[in-house]
């Protein structure tokens, strides 16, 4: 799966920081900030993958409704 964080480069890397301590989200690859066209704020492209059991446990991969 893909995220992408939007904010300052502060921001980003907190989420980053947060994200990397969540059990079950297991952080592949992380990207450089990428400037926006204001230079304020910048993007962070993460790849990301689910525990299966995690998911699974929590029905979020589960399809039928």
């Amino acid at each position: 799966m893909k995220l992408r964080l939007h904010g300052t480069p502060a921001e980003c890397a907190a989420a980053t920081q947060r994200l990397r301590r969540t059990p079950g989200l297991h952080i592949q690859d992380e990207s450089r900030p990428h400037q926006d066209r204001s230079g304020e704020l910048v993007r962070v492209y993460l790849t990301v993958d689910l525990s299966p059991a995690l998911v699974r446990g929590r029905g979020v991969a589960d399809d039928r409704t």
